[in-house]
């Protein structure tokens, strides 16, 4: 069996990440639903960085499952000179930590060096349909996985180390 270096694995990602790139230029929307989310989205952040508080507490009538959390965050930057394409571009850029994170939880469950089977369970997730929409389309679902993850990871970390630190990070993005 040939060993596989970390060039390689350097080209896999590569060629994950630019597929990702490729659907963002093409809106790819393989979920179906995540433009209808998006637009709606944009009219309540819209309201939002217009009139905080009046949005705020009548949140309930634009008809959303979404937290306001996410779309106040999205707000803030409604007032900057960044235009929407930017923001969904960094978007994708935050969502690339969930692969990252999966990875670091997978290494800290199973204690494995470089393994090729874990690094094609990690490429899956580039290839998931709801990643990619996701990704490309802001949402706080993907977010909220972010932080569940890194809550495992440090769950991971504290059951293996007993240090304290991972103890309350644990708490910490659990509760986010």
């Amino acid at each position: 069996m040939k060993k596989i270096y970390i060039n390689d694995y350097f080209k896999f990602y590569l060629a994950l990440y630019l597929t990702l790139i490729i659907g963002f230029i093409l809106n790819e929307n393989t979920t179906g639903g995540a433009i209808i989310d998006y637009l709606n989205q944009k009219r309540a952040v819209k309201d939002f960085s217009n009139d905080f508080l009046t949005t705020l507490l009548n949140y309930d009538k634009y008809s959303t499952r979404h937290s306001p959390i996410f779309i106040i965050i999205l707000s803030f930057f409604e007032k900057t000179p960044l235009t929407d394409l930017i923001i969904r571009f960094f978007h994708l850029h935050i969502s690339l930590t969930l692969p990252f994170i999966f990875f670091l939880i997978l290494k800290e469950k199973f204690k494995f060096k470089y393994g090729n089977f874990y690094h094609l369970l990690v490429g899956l997730i580039f290839l998931s349909p709801t990643f990619r929409t996701l990704s490309i389309w802001p949402d706080s679902r993907l977010i909220g996985l972010i932080f569940f993850s890194l809550s495992i990871l440090f769950y991971l970390k504290f059951n293996n180390t007993k240090k304290r630190k991972y103890c309350f990070l644990y708490i910490l993005f659990f509760s986010i």
